[in-house]
């Protein structure tokens, strides 16, 4: 594979490790004492300044460089982790979480750059491994964490200490996306091979951002917010349980280097199964207990690989030169459900039950797979 594919797969492991504080900050926010449904109102009011940013940052760097937005995202995705790692009341973790949050609205440029820089014969080949370092990377970090924490009483020192680390790691990744890696134009530029190939199809195109649209949508509902709580007041776990969980998902998805060649499916259908597969995740949270809680995340993982390999080929083999602004406006519409999704989420959880959020997400898939047979099948 080409060199500089290389060095995005090395930048990539620092989004990879970043990650934990997506996963983290939830539990972070009881630490601090704050309720599931303040926590979800502080989440909904990041999504509305994510959604009112999102659409116009896509239109805009249509004609501008990516580098400049990701590099900006990753900055502010920084910043926002030195808030939260001095975060003592909900104003500066509500600070805190709209600056991490930065990196959504940046999102669409990924597809963007990525669409400029990877040859489209390489495309399916470059996501799969892509996945893979990602995931092979966290199971390397987030295992020697799990020696730092408490069962019962993670210290607040040590949140704070993995906020600052991802807070160096991010500035390192802004001077990388500037320096090191390829630089691209304007987010309308196409690999020189792609340009050649090119037969863009509106239809399945925007097929593929309504599936993408319902799957994050849906998990900003089912989101690792309400799990995170879930393992808390359900199962009496705490963040170990967090990092436990998301290393068995990484696991898993380590294991489709044996297992995956066995599925013969084109990217369509893949993009349907996964879809499908990841419905039973919540289907499995239904069941109280700690087997059926992992195993939950073996299926999330299995259906994750064969979706994430497909979504991002097909995209960009669908996609207008001017997708920036679809992209944009899909997850501008992405961001502007979870205003209200874990808001809701956290009213329902707190009024009614926690397995109803799950049969909500379980349900709301299931239609998704279906929907996307329709969008991609219809002739």
């Amino acid at each position: 594979m080409d060199k500089k594919l290389k060095k995005y797969f090395f930048a990539n492991s620092i989004l990879a490790y970043s990650f934990i504080t997506i996963l983290i900050s939830p539990m972070f926010a009881n630490k601090l004492g704050l309720s599931i449904y303040d926590a979800g109102l502080i989440f909904s009011t990041v999504y509305g300044v994510q959604a009112i940013l999102t659409f116009l940052l896509g239109h805009y760097f249509e004609k501008k460089s990516p580098n400049y937005g990701l590099a900006l995202g990753r900055t502010l995705f920084a910043l926002g982790n030195i808030v939260l790692a001095y975060a003592f009341n909900s104003f500066l973790y509500l600070l805190a979480q709209i600056l991490i949050g930065s990196f959504e609205i940046f999102s669409p440029l990924l597809s963007m750059y990525e669409r400029a820089i990877i040859p489209p014969k390489q495309r399916e080949r470059f996501y799969k491994y892509l996945l893979i370092i990602s995931e092979g990377i966290k199971v390397i970090l987030f295992l020697p964490l799990l020696f730092f924490i408490n069962y019962n009483n993670t210290s607040l020192s040590f949140y704070r200490n993995v906020f600052i680390s991802v807070f160096i790691l991010n500035i390192f990744y802004t001077f990388f996306i500037l320096k090191i890696l390829p630089f691209v134009k304007s987010g309308s530029d196409l690999h020189k091979e792609h340009i050649e190939i090119h037969k863009p199809n509106l239809r399945k195109y925007l097929t593929v951002l309504i599936n993408q649209i319902i799957f994050f949508a849906n998990f900003g509902f089912g989101s690792y917010l309400i799990i995170s709580y879930y393992i808390k007041e359900t199962l009496n776990g705490d963040s170990k349980i967090m990092i436990i969980y998301e290393i068995i998902f990484s696991v898993t998805i380590l294991t489709s280097l044996v297992w995956r060649k066995f599925i013969k499916l084109d990217n369509k259908n893949r993009l349907i199964l996964g879809t499908f597969i990841m419905a039973f995740f919540y289907f499995a949270l239904l069941f109280k207990g700690w087997i059926t809680f992992y195993l939950s995340h073996v299926i999330l993982g299995t259906g994750f690989v064969l979706w994430f390999s497909a979504k991002e080929p097909l995209k960009q083999e669908y996609a207008p030169i001017n997708f920036g602004r679809w992209e944009g406006l899909f997850n501008g519409l992405n961001l502007f459900s979870k205003i209200f999704t874990p808001a809701l989420a956290g009213y329902i959880a707190y009024k009614y039950s926690y397995n109803t959020v799950f049969i909500i997400s379980f349900v709301v898939l299931l239609i998704n797979s279906l929907i996307t047979y329709i969008g991609l099948n219809k002739t």
